[in-house]
């Protein structure tokens, strides 16, 4: 461990580097306590400020750029492998296609403080149909808003991450095993209770060539609930469909005939 930290301090630009761009990329690394530290390093002269914000911003421009040209290229269903990352996949495609419908562009520039939304929203901005000329000025700018308030609140509680870092050292075997069979707990509940979902799906469930029979037969009725966003991503529509949002079904509930049965398509 100690040959680690000294590895760390006296290799910070790489270490910030390569954890910022892993991050980025997906794999949970702690980014965010490290430009807190880099901030505290540059108030004891051993750090450069420009050079570790400019640090971030590139290892973050080039995995978002991965990011944007996967959403470009494949579509949604690069969005929806993203999400399957997150705790909560089922209203992450959902509410991140929401949240770029309503805010656009600006929501790159919030995507680094929101939990979960920094990863999504590249393919997202790629997915919408967003140019590269557009897209990277303001997702530096993000990166770099976030990395200057992290390494800024580093500089000016230098002093006290130090008193804080050896307190955690002190209590790391007990509190830290402690949080550890919590953070566990709570991962566990989290799949059973996906699991249970999924086996109430699997039983309303109907396949693509019973969907078919159905609609030659004139005995279903279409409802298309996936968002505008995913729909031009995709490019295609079903023939003869409903097409509305799950937002607005309570509204156009009354285009939906009641003398057949039902097939909704979403994501």
């Amino acid at each position: 461990m100690n040959r680690l930290a000294a590895f760390a301090l006296h290799h910070t630009h790489l270490v910030l580097f390569f954890a910022t761009l892993l991050e980025q990329l997906g794999l949970p690394f702690p980014v965010a306590p490290l430009l807190l530290g880099a901030g505290a390093l540059a108030r004891a002269g051993e750090m450069s400020i420009p050079g570790a914000l400019a640090i971030y911003c590139l290892a973050s421009a080039i995995a978002h750029q991965v990011w944007f040209e996967a959403g470009r290229t494949r579509g949604a269903s690069v969005l929806r492998f993203v999400c399957k990352i997150s705790l909560e996949p089922d209203t992450c495609v959902r509410r991140t296609q929401n949240l770029f419908a309503r805010f656009g562009a600006k929501l790159l520039l919030a995507a680094p403080f929101t939990p979960g939304l920094g990863m999504v929203a590249p393919p997202l901005a790629g997915l919408s149909g967003m140019t590269r000329a557009r897209f990277l000025p303001i997702d530096l700018s993000g990166s770099f808003i976030w990395s200057a308030t992290l390494v800024a609140a580093g500089w000016f509680l230098g002093p006290q991450l130090g008193v804080i870092l050896n307190a955690l050292q002190q209590i790391a075997g007990s509190v830290g095993t402690g949080l550890g069979l919590l953070l566990a707990g709570w991962l566990t509940w989290k799949l059973i209770k996906r699991r249970r979902l999924f086996n109430e799906l699997r039983i309303a469930r109907i396949t693509a060539q019973e969907l078919l029979q159905e609609m030659e037969t004139g005995k279903i009725f279409i409802v298309d609930l996936r968002h505008d966003a995913e729909v031009k991503g995709e490019g295609f529509t079903l023939p003869g469909a409903l097409r509305v949002t799950l937002e607005d079904i309570e509204e156009r509930h009354v285009e939906i005939p009641r003398d057949r049965d039902v097939a909704l398509f979403c994501s």
